[in-house]
Protein backbone atom coordinates (compact mmCIF):
# COMPACT_ATOMS: atom_id res chain seq x y z
CA UNK A 1 0.00 0.00 0.00
CA UNK A 2 1.28 3.45 -0.93
CA UNK A 3 1.09 5.63 2.17
CA UNK A 4 0.89 9.41 1.90
CA UNK A 5 4.16 11.26 2.33
CA UNK A 6 4.74 13.62 5.22
CA UNK A 7 4.16 16.75 3.15
CA UNK A 8 0.90 15.24 1.82
CA UNK A 9 -0.28 14.57 5.38
CA UNK A 10 0.50 18.15 6.34
CA UNK A 11 -1.32 19.48 3.27
CA UNK A 12 -4.43 17.37 3.94
CA UNK A 13 -4.63 18.70 7.50
CA UNK A 14 -3.80 22.34 6.82
CA UNK A 15 -7.48 23.49 6.86
CA UNK A 16 -8.17 22.03 10.33
CA UNK A 17 -9.38 24.66 12.78
CA UNK A 18 -9.06 23.93 16.51
CA UNK A 19 -11.11 27.01 17.44
CA UNK A 20 -8.35 28.48 19.58
CA UNK A 21 -7.88 25.60 22.00
CA UNK A 22 -4.25 25.91 23.05
CA UNK A 23 -3.20 22.35 23.87
CA UNK A 24 -4.95 20.80 20.86
CA UNK A 25 -3.40 23.42 18.57
CA UNK A 26 0.03 22.70 20.02
CA UNK A 27 -0.37 18.93 19.62
CA UNK A 28 -1.75 19.40 16.11
CA UNK A 29 1.71 20.58 14.99
CA UNK A 30 3.08 17.12 15.82
CA UNK A 31 0.06 15.28 14.43
CA UNK A 32 1.46 14.79 10.91
CA UNK A 33 4.61 13.21 12.31
CA UNK A 34 2.75 10.82 14.63
CA UNK A 35 0.30 10.03 11.80
CA UNK A 36 3.20 9.33 9.43
CA UNK A 37 4.77 6.97 12.00
CA UNK A 38 1.45 5.20 12.71
CA UNK A 39 0.83 4.65 9.01
CA UNK A 40 4.32 3.21 8.54
CA UNK A 41 3.59 0.81 11.40
CA UNK A 42 0.56 -0.40 9.47
CA UNK A 43 -1.98 1.03 11.90
CA UNK A 44 -5.41 2.25 10.87
CA UNK A 45 -7.13 5.37 12.28
CA UNK A 46 -9.62 3.15 14.10
CA UNK A 47 -6.83 1.16 15.77
CA UNK A 48 -5.28 4.44 16.96
CA UNK A 49 -8.73 5.34 18.33
CA UNK A 50 -8.79 2.17 20.40
CA UNK A 51 -5.26 2.83 21.62
CA UNK A 52 -6.29 6.33 22.72
CA UNK A 53 -9.21 4.80 24.65
CA UNK A 54 -6.84 2.38 26.39
CA UNK A 55 -4.50 5.24 27.32
CA UNK A 56 -7.48 7.17 28.72
CA UNK A 57 -8.27 4.35 31.15
CA UNK A 58 -4.59 4.10 32.14
CA UNK A 59 -4.69 7.83 32.94
CA UNK A 60 -7.74 7.35 35.17
CA UNK A 61 -6.22 4.34 36.92
CA UNK A 62 -2.97 6.16 37.66
CA UNK A 63 -4.87 9.18 39.00
CA UNK A 64 -6.96 7.07 41.38
CA UNK A 65 -4.56 4.39 42.54
CA UNK A 66 -1.07 5.77 41.90
CA UNK A 67 -0.67 8.03 44.91
CA UNK A 68 1.21 11.32 44.58
CA UNK A 69 3.49 10.00 41.84
CA UNK A 70 0.47 8.55 40.07
CA UNK A 71 -1.21 11.97 39.98
CA UNK A 72 1.89 13.41 38.31
CA UNK A 73 2.12 10.47 35.89
CA UNK A 74 -1.58 10.70 35.02
CA UNK A 75 -1.54 14.42 34.30
CA UNK A 76 1.64 13.97 32.24
CA UNK A 77 0.10 11.13 30.26
CA UNK A 78 -2.84 13.37 29.35
CA UNK A 79 -0.49 15.23 27.00
CA UNK A 80 0.44 11.94 25.33
CA UNK A 81 -3.24 11.05 25.09
CA UNK A 82 -3.99 14.41 23.47
CA UNK A 83 -1.32 13.79 20.81
CA UNK A 84 -2.74 10.32 20.11
CA UNK A 85 -6.20 11.85 19.98
CA UNK A 86 -5.24 14.17 17.12
CA UNK A 87 -3.32 11.42 15.31
CA UNK A 88 -6.26 9.31 14.16
CA UNK A 89 -8.05 12.25 12.56
CA UNK A 90 -4.82 13.38 10.92
CA UNK A 91 -4.40 9.88 9.46
CA UNK A 92 -8.01 9.71 8.25
CA UNK A 93 -7.83 13.05 6.47
CA UNK A 94 -4.57 12.16 4.73
CA UNK A 95 -6.08 8.83 3.62
CA UNK A 96 -9.37 10.54 2.62
CA UNK A 97 -11.25 8.18 4.95
CA UNK A 98 -14.53 9.10 6.60
CA UNK A 99 -15.36 6.62 9.36
CA UNK A 100 -18.46 7.59 11.30
CA UNK A 101 -18.03 4.79 13.84
CA UNK A 102 -14.39 5.75 14.30
CA UNK A 103 -15.48 9.34 14.83
CA UNK A 104 -17.94 8.17 17.47
CA UNK A 105 -15.21 6.22 19.27
CA UNK A 106 -12.91 9.25 19.06
CA UNK A 107 -15.58 11.53 20.55
CA UNK A 108 -16.47 8.97 23.23
CA UNK A 109 -12.82 8.65 24.23
CA UNK A 110 -12.60 12.41 24.68
CA UNK A 111 -15.71 12.31 26.85
CA UNK A 112 -14.21 9.53 29.01
CA UNK A 113 -11.29 11.81 29.86
CA UNK A 114 -13.37 14.99 30.16
CA UNK A 115 -16.02 13.31 32.31
CA UNK A 116 -13.89 11.20 34.61
CA UNK A 117 -10.46 12.82 34.90
CA UNK A 118 -11.52 15.50 37.43
CA UNK A 119 -13.35 12.83 39.44
CA UNK A 120 -10.33 10.49 39.27
CA UNK A 121 -8.02 13.32 40.37
CA UNK A 122 -10.42 14.13 43.20
CA UNK A 123 -10.38 10.51 44.39
CA UNK A 124 -6.59 10.30 44.10
CA UNK A 125 -6.08 13.62 45.86
CA UNK A 126 -8.48 12.55 48.61
CA UNK A 127 -6.53 9.33 49.15
CA UNK A 128 -3.16 11.13 48.94
CA UNK A 129 -3.82 14.75 50.00
CA UNK A 130 -1.20 17.47 49.56
CA UNK A 131 -3.08 19.62 52.15
CA UNK A 132 -2.94 22.73 49.94
CA UNK A 133 -6.73 23.18 50.10
CA UNK A 134 -6.55 22.98 53.87
CA UNK A 135 -3.90 25.73 53.87
CA UNK A 136 -5.94 28.01 51.61
CA UNK A 137 -9.14 27.51 53.62
CA UNK A 138 -7.28 28.35 56.82
CA UNK A 139 -6.34 31.72 55.29
CA UNK A 140 -10.07 32.47 55.08
CA UNK A 141 -10.62 31.27 58.65
CA UNK A 142 -12.28 28.03 57.57
CA UNK A 143 -11.40 24.87 59.45
CA UNK A 144 -12.79 21.54 58.23
CA UNK A 145 -12.59 18.32 60.16
CA UNK A 146 -11.83 16.35 56.99
CA UNK A 147 -10.77 18.71 54.17
CA UNK A 148 -9.85 15.79 51.91
CA UNK A 149 -13.56 15.04 51.46
CA UNK A 150 -13.94 18.56 50.02
CA UNK A 151 -11.37 17.68 47.35
CA UNK A 152 -13.33 14.55 46.45
CA UNK A 153 -16.54 16.60 46.23
CA UNK A 154 -14.72 19.15 44.06
CA UNK A 155 -13.57 16.49 41.58
CA UNK A 156 -17.06 14.98 41.40
CA UNK A 157 -18.66 18.41 41.03
CA UNK A 158 -16.34 19.45 38.21
CA UNK A 159 -17.05 16.23 36.30
CA UNK A 160 -20.81 16.56 36.81
CA UNK A 161 -21.07 20.20 35.75
CA UNK A 162 -18.75 19.68 32.77
CA UNK A 163 -20.76 16.77 31.40
CA UNK A 164 -24.11 18.42 32.14
CA UNK A 165 -23.17 21.52 30.11
CA UNK A 166 -22.00 19.33 27.22
CA UNK A 167 -25.22 17.32 27.38
CA UNK A 168 -27.33 20.49 27.29
CA UNK A 169 -25.35 21.73 24.27
CA UNK A 170 -26.10 18.46 22.47
CA UNK A 171 -29.80 18.73 23.30
CA UNK A 172 -29.83 22.33 22.04
CA UNK A 173 -28.28 21.20 18.78
CA UNK A 174 -30.83 18.40 18.35
CA UNK A 175 -33.83 20.62 19.12
CA UNK A 176 -32.75 23.91 17.55
CA UNK A 177 -30.06 23.03 15.02
CA UNK A 178 -27.35 24.96 16.85
CA UNK A 179 -25.86 25.34 20.32
CA UNK A 180 -23.92 27.82 22.40
CA UNK A 181 -20.63 26.40 21.13
CA UNK A 182 -21.62 25.97 17.47
CA UNK A 183 -21.05 29.62 16.58
CA UNK A 184 -24.57 29.84 15.08
CA UNK A 185 -27.04 30.92 17.70
CA UNK A 186 -29.94 32.26 15.65
CA UNK A 187 -29.38 35.89 14.64
CA UNK A 188 -27.83 36.92 17.95
CA UNK A 189 -24.17 37.61 18.49
CA UNK A 190 -22.48 34.36 19.53
CA UNK A 191 -20.05 36.21 21.81
CA UNK A 192 -23.06 37.47 23.72
CA UNK A 193 -24.81 34.11 23.62
CA UNK A 194 -21.89 32.32 25.18
CA UNK A 195 -21.82 34.78 28.03
CA UNK A 196 -18.71 36.80 28.77
CA UNK A 197 -17.34 34.34 31.31
CA UNK A 198 -18.15 31.22 29.31
CA UNK A 199 -16.58 32.64 26.13
CA UNK A 200 -13.40 33.96 27.73
CA UNK A 201 -12.91 30.92 29.95
CA UNK A 202 -13.32 28.21 27.30
CA UNK A 203 -9.63 27.30 27.35
CA UNK A 204 -9.56 27.03 31.14
CA UNK A 205 -12.71 24.90 31.09
CA UNK A 206 -11.47 22.43 28.48
CA UNK A 207 -8.79 19.74 28.63
CA UNK A 208 -7.78 20.64 25.09
CA UNK A 209 -7.21 24.20 26.21
CA UNK A 210 -5.40 24.91 29.47
CA UNK A 211 -7.08 22.55 31.91
CA UNK A 212 -4.64 19.66 31.41
CA UNK A 213 -1.70 22.03 31.85
CA UNK A 214 -3.17 23.40 35.08
CA UNK A 215 -3.86 19.92 36.44
CA UNK A 216 -0.27 18.91 35.66
CA UNK A 217 1.09 22.06 37.31
CA UNK A 218 -1.02 21.40 40.42
CA UNK A 219 0.19 17.81 40.67
CA UNK A 220 3.87 18.75 40.25
CA UNK A 221 3.75 21.68 42.69
CA UNK A 222 1.63 19.76 45.24
CA UNK A 223 -1.22 22.26 45.00
CA UNK A 224 -3.71 19.99 43.23
CA UNK A 225 -6.11 19.92 46.22
CA UNK A 226 -6.45 23.70 46.22
CA UNK A 227 -6.66 23.77 42.41
CA UNK A 228 -9.56 21.32 42.35
CA UNK A 229 -11.49 23.26 44.99
CA UNK A 230 -10.86 26.50 43.09
CA UNK A 231 -11.90 24.82 39.86
CA UNK A 232 -15.21 23.78 41.39
CA UNK A 233 -15.95 27.42 42.28
CA UNK A 234 -14.96 28.40 38.72
CA UNK A 235 -17.22 25.74 37.19
CA UNK A 236 -20.15 26.84 39.33
CA UNK A 237 -19.71 30.41 38.05
CA UNK A 238 -19.39 29.19 34.45
CA UNK A 239 -22.53 27.11 34.83
CA UNK A 240 -24.53 30.12 36.05
CA UNK A 241 -23.38 32.10 33.00
CA UNK A 242 -24.14 29.12 30.77
CA UNK A 243 -27.66 28.71 32.17
CA UNK A 244 -28.40 32.42 31.73
CA UNK A 245 -27.15 32.28 28.13
CA UNK A 246 -29.31 29.22 27.37
CA UNK A 247 -32.42 30.99 28.64
CA UNK A 248 -31.63 34.27 26.87
CA UNK A 249 -31.05 32.59 23.50
CA UNK A 250 -33.60 29.79 23.55
CA UNK A 251 -36.22 30.72 26.15
CA UNK A 252 -38.58 32.24 23.58
CA UNK A 253 -38.16 29.54 20.93
CA UNK A 254 -41.12 27.18 21.03
CA UNK A 255 -41.01 25.60 17.56
CA UNK A 256 -39.18 22.40 16.64
CA UNK A 257 -36.96 22.23 13.56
Amino acid sequence: MAYPKLHEIKLANAPVNDEGYYLVTFCRKFGPYSAWAALRLGLTPRQVNYFALAVAFVVLGLAIFGGGHGLIAATTLVFVWQLIDVTDGTMARSLKIRDNFGGMVDYSTGMVVAAFLPLALGIGACLTPDHSAETVLRVFGIELENPSILVLIAGAGISTISMYMRLINRVLYIRFGNSLTSGKVDDKNVADSNGAMFGLAKNVETLGGLQAILFFTGAVTHTLDALLVGYLAFYCAVFVGFAVSVYRNYGDRRQYL
